[in-house]
């Protein structure tokens, strides 16, 4: 996880994703486009990290991976379990879903995070490019207010 110091004149970009790989790229990228970001990888720092940074614009991945050798407790927390944790924090940032899942099941999602009073603003289908990442980044950045993608 990215321990900076925040700029405070910058836009906050939270990554949540269970892949290093993939929260290293989306960080390169957002710090180039201009957003003060951080990550997590592990969700056990979801909580903190979030109520820490505050962020205004959250990259959520569905299938945060755990591990088989988990207890039953923590075999739970996917992103719907994020979404739960979001929407009793009166999350308002925006919410851009990062997933594999199938484009139906991203739009299912959606609409429930939406349900649940949470701005969830659009998805990204992985595998992605990092042309399309940035391009979209881009676009939140010029337009703080955007509601759907």
């Amino acid at each position: 996880m990215s321990k900076m110091p925040i700029d405070t004149s910058l836009p906050r970009l939270l990554v949540i994703d269970d892949n290093p790989d993939i929260t290293d790229i989306i960080e390169t990228i957002a710090s180039e486009t201009g957003f003060a970001v951080r990550c997590v990888n592990d969700y056990r720092e979801i909580r903190s990290t979030y109520r820490d940074f505050d962020p205004e614009l959250i990259f959520l991945d569905l299938d945060l991976g755990l591990d088989d050798d988990m207890d039953l407790s923590e075999k739970g927390y996917d992103g719907l379990t994020v979404f739960k944790f979001l929407e009793e924090q009166n999350c308002i940032a925006r919410i851009v879903l990062v997933s594999g899942m199938d484009k139906e099941k991203r739009q299912v999602t959606k609409n429930l995070g939406r349900e649940m009073k949470l701005n969830v603003i659009g998805s990204v289908p992985k595998p992605f490019s990092i042309e399309k990442i940035e391009k979209l980044l881009m676009q939140l950045k010029r337009d703080q207010t955007a509601t759907d993608l």
